[in-house]
């Protein structure tokens, strides 16, 4: 059995999984392509670049991601992904990155459970929680 999760993008799921390789040193195996995919005939000329399927490595940990068309898309809500840390500066440094075209939740700073923690949404949609030492 493995375990994993499927992220829902509004048709940016290929920037994501870049941006999420470059920033977590994330490998990415599958990015499949409507236009590739035996669904292509039941998607519109714009959305055939954008990705059915796609999965991404980060540390072990398989995420899976797609696009779905804008009247079917709803803004990711209810979780977060947790990303343990080694020290502070990784934390910061990470809360900077994701922060850009995002919404700052909690800024770094020292909570009662950790020195370093950090919320933000990605300029994707994705809900993020950076911790050091968890």
């Amino acid at each position: 059995m493995s375990l994993s999760f499927h992220i829902s993008f509004n048709g940016q799921c290929k920037e994501a999984f870049e941006f999420y390789a470059q920033h977590l040193n994330g490998t990415i195996g599958t990015m499949l392509q409507y236009k590739d995919s035996p669904v292509t005939a039941s998607v519109s000329e714009e959305w055939q670049g954008k990705i059915v399927h796609a999965n991404i490595s980060i540390e072990g940990v398989e995420i899976a991601g797609g696009d779905v068309r804008p009247e079917q898309y709803q803004k990711p809500s209810g979780f977060n992904i947790l990303l343990g840390v080694k020290n502070e500066d990784t934390v910061k440094s990470l809360f900077e990155q994701f922060s850009v075209d995002g919404e700052v939740i909690l800024s770094p700073q020292k909570t009662f459970f950790s020195p370093c923690y950090a919320i933000v949404v990605d300029g994707f949609g994705v809900p993020w929680k950076f911790s050091c030492g968890s």
